[in-house]
């Protein structure tokens, strides 16, 4: 078995070190993206409700403005 010494270990996180901070920085990045689109996205949805809500008042006044069959 071999021996585990500071300078193996020192040695691991250098070849490893650039790539955890990376995968770190590339998740932060990910994570803000998704959050500001799905700020977006909620707005959207927020605005399409408002018109679908138009949208049927405006189906239940042509409604009533039938003749009942």
């Amino acid at each position: 078995m071999e021996e585990i010494t500071i300078e193996t270990v020192l040695q691991y996180f250098l070849t490893q070190g650039p790539f955890a901070a990376l995968f770190v920085w590339l998740l932060i990045y990910v994570m803000k993206a998704n959050q500001e689109r799905e700020m977006r996205l909620q707005n959207l949805l927020e605005k399409f409700s408002e018109k679908y809500d138009d949208v049927i008042d405006e189906l239940k006044d042509i409604k009533d403005r039938l003749p009942p069959r």
